[in-house]
């Protein structure tokens, strides 16, 4: 969904009222019951001090549905809204920088922050304790939206060999599966042939590379530095190496990682409907 000047401004200027209480005798969960419940059932230690606490909002809030994403943009917190859903559950920072630190004066920030107040949203972060869980939830993920499960190798989650494909038809493969529009970027010769595959959703730094690119045919990664893990793939290839390397973009990389949280929370917090509201690519390719 793409957000107009005029639109944006609309938007965070309107208030939608919060959805009814639940339906029944039992008092409906507050944003604060189903956090700590989450915490209670993260399957890891809950760190003194984390990035996931909530950003906007308030604790006492009533919740009426929860959301899942990546990243808790207007065009997300916007369709949250409309759908009757009061919590979001985002990856990544709701305010532009990894503290979520308020912006004075800045227009889009208030914008922002005003739309989350006048409907009675709130937004916490969940990002340091699902990152740490077991399975890798990003590299599940990524692989259950590729069709890819049944390709694992051994007991390396990401780690796949598929059956033999050239690397232009794999990229196309993954521009359908993931809805991609212009994200993805390519090093290698696309008529190479490939077919032991490394999953690398999210950041990952040149170690990681270093590791992989060695052991497999091509290296699917979210994001990484230009002048360190794409340098390094680049003169793979130029030395004659018939390899591959594939950038998807976080976000997009990140994305099924946060619906596999949506049906983990229907099984933890069955009193509300739970969803997953995906960001989409966020980029468009000129002609």
């Amino acid at each position: 969904m793409q957000l107009s000047r005029r639109s944006f401004a609309r938007i965070a200027g309107t208030a939608a009222l919060a959805g009814p209480r639940l339906s029944g005798q039992q008092r409906a969960l507050t944003a604060q019951q189903v956090i700590e419940r989450i915490q209670e059932n993260a399957g890891v230690p809950w760190r003194a001090e984390s990035l996931d606490t909530i950003k906007a909002g308030d604790a006492a809030t009533e919740i009426t549905g929860i959301a899942t994403t990546s990243m808790a943009t207007m065009d997300v917190l916007a369709r949250a809204s409309k759908e009757n859903i009061n919590l979001i559950v985002t990856l990544e920072p709701a305010f532009f920088g990894n503290k979520d630190a308020p912006l004075a004066d800045d227009p889009v920030y208030t914008a922002k922050h005003d739309f989350i107040q006048k409907n009675r949203l709130v937004v916490w972060r969940f990002s340091d304790h699902w990152r740490a869980r077991k399975p890798d939830p990003f590299v599940t993920g990524l692989a259950g939206a590729l069709a890819w499960t049944k390709y694992q190798t051994g007991d390396d989650p990401s780690r796949y060999d598929l059956p033999s494909i050239t690397l232009a038809a794999l990229v196309d493969d993954l521009a359908k599966r993931l809805h991609a529009r212009a994200g993805i970027r390519v090093v290698g010769d696309p008529q190479t042939r490939v077919q032991r595959v490394s999953l690398l959703p999210g950041v990952s730094m040149l170690s990681a590379m270093r590791k992989r690119l060695p052991e497999c045919d091509v290296v699917i990664a979210g994001e990484t530095r230009e002048w360190e893990s794409v340098e390094y793939a680049q003169d793979a290839v130029a030395s004659g190496q018939k390899k591959g390397f594939i950038m998807l973009g976080r976000v997009l990389s990140e994305e099924p990682g946060m619906n596999v949280c949506a049906e983990w929370l229907k099984t933890l917090v069955p009193e509300v409907p739970v969803r997953w509201l995906p960001v989409g690519d966020p980029y468009w390719r000129p002609a």
